[in-house]
């Protein structure tokens, strides 16, 4: 019999890492199990809130078909036959079938997948750099990244609706942030923002949130380009645009003038089934009750306008006097420690690998972020274009049920040498691999959480330059950047 008393009851202060928000939580533990989690009220990012998900996070936790030991595949893909391996075994094995694909075929014949970010990526991004392998695949071309790439590209930033400051003028462009979208926002100061402020929502759909809105624009899902462009003329062309910030913070506003000509308010309409009269009237509000606050949703960056849509939100922001100013979109400045980029180490990565990297020249803006989107790996798996990629290392995604055209996705993992998935479950895709890897959830981790702090962060106004862009709805993104 054991003699070791059971352990006492304690909290446990922790981030929750369900999603990117980065919730302050107290969790509840006893005998090594989790009894609760709560929301943490001493937490300057959530003060006290949690969501549902964060909530019952301690089933996913215990739940029995966790994985909790690495195995290695012992009969055909997909036939489930397992051996149990060690960490040591399994690291060896993995190693071992890497570095002999590197000799033979070059390191950017092995590649990386990631799902979306859960303080693992830059791990991640640090063993492929330090590898040699340039290829590494994320959610990123259509979520997230192409507002980050563009607005950074025209102001330096992201600028974040600034729900702390009390706008007096709301757009929530496809997203519903009461509900779910916590990259930089929380519940909690989405709907203290809402108290008094004027609310415009931009939807297909009638949600709760239209429900309660001044204006519902309900647009022909993909065209939010087209209405952006039509509220910019209908503030240009009226006047109703900040001559003071255009005069000395931007470059380029003639050419955005002359471009924004070609998509009056009735053309708009005709793209988005949106009435002309109430494109007008949201442009007029947005630009008159000031300060307001643009919170666009992730929806906009899985479209083909998507450097387009960011492209318009930004000139909206910035022509109507509502970038980086207070309970308008606001520029946080970065906390005083390392950046990830700096520990993922790019710099490690050579060149000439570098230039390898799938899709480089096709897709610029994916480059930018040093990742490859998954339709061209798939096709360097499947059929050796432009090189073949003969082994993948897939952490905390599910490409047969994420990645366009199932089928492909499947053909694809099964023509490769080597597979090696990390995860929480059995899932579809650990099921063909050749070893899979059991991940600790965020409740087991010991490390230091990085999550988007803008949305509690410290703001100074930065008052970049601002570069007016051509932008208008294509068959595909593209920008065109006016001369300085």
């Amino acid at each position: 019999m054991s003699t070791i008393p059971p352990e006492s009851e304690r909290i446990v202060r922790s981030t929750c890492r369900g999603c990117h928000g980065g919730c302050g939580v107290l969790i509840t533990v006893r005998d090594g199990r989790v009894l609760r989690i709560e929301g943490d009220p001493e937490s300057p990012v959530s003060r006290g809130t949690l969501c549902a998900m964060g909530l019952a996070y301690r089933e996913v936790v215990h739940h029995p078909d966790r994985l909790t030991h690495p195995l290695r595949r012992i009969g055909p893909r997909g036939s489930g036959r397992w051996e149990r391996l060690s960490w040591d075994e399994a690291f060896e094995a993995i190693a071992a079938r890497l570095d002999a694909i590197r000799a033979e075929s070059g390191a950017e014949a092995v590649a990386l997948v990631q799902g979306t970010g859960r303080d693992y990526a830059e791990f991640l991004y640090r063993f492929a750099n330090a590898f040699g392998t340039p290829n590494v695949a994320t959610p990123g071309p259509i979520c997230y990244l192409p507002r980050v790439v563009t607005h950074n590209a025209v102001c330096g930033g992201l600028p974040v609706a600034d729900y702390l400051n009390r706008p007096r003028c709301v757009i929530v462009w496809g997203c519903n942030p009461h509900w779910t979208h916590p990259e930089e926002y929380k519940g909690f100061q989405f709907l203290q923002g809402l108290e008094g402020a004027k609310l415009i929502v931009v939807d297909p759909r009638y949600t709760t949130l239209a429900a309660r809105a001044h204006l519902w624009l309900q647009i022909r899902p993909g065209t939010d380009a087209a209405l952006a462009l039509g509220m910019l003329h209908t503030i240009i062309f009226e006047e109703l645009y900040d001559k003071g910030f255009v005069a000395q913070y931007s470059v380029g506003f003639d050419r955005l003038k002359t471009r924004v000509s070609d998509y009056p308010p009735e053309r708009a309409a005709e793209i988005t089934w949106i009435p002309a009269a109430k494109i007008r009237e949201a442009a007029r509000l947005y630009a008159t009750e000031k300060p307001a606050a643009l919170n666009p949703g992730q929806v906009l960056d899985g479209t083909l306008n998507c450097v387009s849509n960011a492209l318009c939100n930004i000139h909206l922001m910035a022509l109507t006097g509502n970038l980086d100013v207070k309970g308008g979109n606001v520029l946080f400045a970065p906390p005083p420690i390392q950046t990830l980029s700096r520990f993922a180490g790019h710099e490690r990565l050579p060149e000439e690998q570098r230039a390898k990297r799938l899709g480089a020249c096709d897709f610029p803006v994916a480059d930018w972020g040093a990742l490859v989107p998954t339709p061209v790996l798939s096709a360097a798996m499947l059929e050796g274009v432009p090189y073949r990629v003969r082994a993948v290392l897939i952490h905390g995604s599910n490409p047969l049920l994420t990645w366009p055209d199932a089928n492909r996705t499947h053909a694809a993992l099964n023509a490769l040498d080597f597979l090696v998935v990390t995860d929480l479950f059995m899932t579809p895709t650990a099921a063909l691999a050749d070893i899979v890897l059991p991940a600790a959830s965020w409740v087991e981790q010991d490390d230091v959480a990085c999550y988007w702090t803008r949305g509690g962060g410290t703001w100074r106004p930065a008052r970049r330059p601002c570069r007016w862009a051509s932008a208008a709805p294509t068959t595909r993104s593209s920008t065109s950047w006016a001369s300085a």
